[in-house]
């Protein structure tokens, strides 16, 4: 599944987070994904609320508004960029100060306890040495990439590729991103091909084959997901 723009993808009204307070908090969606693991785009409007995760481990990539969220050990600040994960049975209070947008990955099979984490800006954090791509049609490609969070099935960072043409593959796992920067087309195998821009997101299932072309350096928040944990 794809949409070129997650900022302008239509959502369906879900209603409040809390019942007892009609006017605030008031959410949409849109699920890429539905079943053991969920994938899909959320916006909140502003207001404050408690919640648990629950049994479930869940990754995030915000894509508007502003929030916070406290914790037992703190307070994160979610602003466009941040990338961040909950673990299982997470206690914490949103505090939504401008309606936020944001991507989220959530995975419901069983699994052991792990820790939060917060990465302020994913456009701007600084990335390992870039490499040449092992495997290239033309050009010179290059990637670098890190990680921010490898637990369970989850595997979530950010990935920025220079220009050139390779093949991918999805052996094992899916893959959901949201372009930061840059400019691609990726062929997939069968005759689909898609533009990738700032704000498209994409969700590539186990099995998917094609090939990379990027026009302009790109960037990219992603979540990857184990077929088996």
């Amino acid at each position: 599944m794809y949409t070129p723009s997650i900022l302008d993808t239509p959502l369906s009204p879900t209603g409040p987070v809390d019942p007892q307070h009609t006017g605030q908090s008031l959410t949409g969606d849109w699920p890429f994904l539905s079943g053991d693991v969920e994938i899909g785009i959320w916006e909140c409007t502003p207001g404050t609320f408690s919640e648990s995760t629950g049994d479930i481990d869940e990754a995030m990539f915000m894509v508007s508004g502003r929030a916070t969220i406290s914790h037992s050990d703190g307070v994160y600040d979610l602003a466009p960029g941040t990338l961040w994960t909950t673990p299982r049975d997470w206690e914490h209070v949103w505090q939504v100060h401008q309606t936020v947008r944001k991507m989220y990955v959530i995975d419901h099979r069983p699994g052991s306890p792990g820790l939060p984490t917060h990465l302020p800006n994913a456009h701007t954090v600084e990335l390992g040495a870039a490499v040449p791509r092992p495997t290239i049609i033309a050009g010179s490609p290059a990637e670098s990439s890190m990680s921010s969070w490898q637990h369970g099935a989850l595997d979530v960072g950010v990935w920025e590729c220079t220009p050139g043409e390779f093949p991918f593959s999805r052996e094992g796992y899916q893959e959901v991103f949201c372009v930061l920067s840059g400019r691609a087309t990726l062929h997939i195998d069968g005759g689909l091909s898609l533009e990738l821009v700032p704000g498209a997101a994409i969700l590539t299932p186990s099995g998917t084959t094609g090939r990379w072309v990027v026009h302009e350096t790109l960037r990219k928040a992603y979540v990857t997901i184990d077929d088996e944990q």
